[in-house]
């Protein structure tokens, strides 16, 4: 499976220190949410709620556009 970044669309191919995040909850009340990953899991990448980022700077642009001031962190 071929992944590409959310924000910026590059390939991942053979990169190292991508990063990971799922978005969705289990729970209803939470549809709005995104679970970012330290790590890079390439079995749980290929979840069809995963997101997938080149870099901290990516993650974080896509972040902010898509959750805006509402983004808090547990």
């Amino acid at each position: 499976m071929e992944f590409f970044c959310k924000t910026c669309g590059k390939p991942k191919g053979d990169a190292e220190g991508w990063l990971l995040g799922f978005e969705g909850s289990a729970k209803p009340v939470m549809k709005y949410t995104i679970n970012l990953r330290v790590k890079w899991d390439e079995q749980r990448a290929c979840e069809s709620n995963a997101v997938h980022f080149c870099s901290a700077e990516c993650q974080d642009k896509y972040v902010a556009a898509s959750y805006g001031d509402d983004t808090w962190a547990v």
